[in-house]
């Protein structure tokens, strides 16, 4: 017996939509939260990433100026950080503790310009896929992949 025209399109479309499904969950991944290698700092917990991704830390410990690298609105890495550490939407705006001065950062669209950039710049942080991460750069803190295993 031949399947009717309905039943060949319900099959497409579920085949269709399990090939988007499947490869978009399948890239979810662990993100490392990294710092430039000379960074006296070698470790940070989520409440400090808060305070400086918040705009309510301006400054490392050792004085140096802050500087935060962020990916676009619409990654997939940001979407991750900002759920797990500021508990917020990839297109939530924050400003400086008791200022109307949003906080700035530098926008990044891929894992290799923010390890370019963070390479670069003592005062630098950002985030990573945790298997993008290279001797360029120290990992100060490992967000675990939230999906279900």
């Amino acid at each position: 017996m031949r399947p009717t025209l309905l039943q060949i399109l319900r099959s497409t479309v579920a085949a269709a939509l399990l090939g988007v499904i499947i490869p978009l969950h399948a890239e979810a991944e662990s993100l490392a939260v990294v710092v430039n290698d000379r960074n006296p700092i070698s470790t940070l917990q989520l409440i400090d990433l808060r305070s400086m991704y918040r705009g309510e830390e301006l400054h490392w410990p050792h004085g140096g100026r802050i500087k935060l690298v962020n990916r676009q609105i619409s990654s997939t890495e940001r979407g991750q950080f900002y759920r797990q550490v500021l508990n917020a939407k990839p297109d939530q705006r924050f400003y400086v503790l008791n200022t109307p001065i949003a906080v700035q950062s530098l926008i990044r669209r891929s894992d290799e310009a923010v390890l370019r950039f963070v390479t670069a710049i003592e005062g630098a942080i950002g985030y990573v896929r945790l298997s993008a991460v290279d001797e360029s750069v120290k990992i100060v803190t490992i967000l675990k992949d939230p999906s279900p295993q």
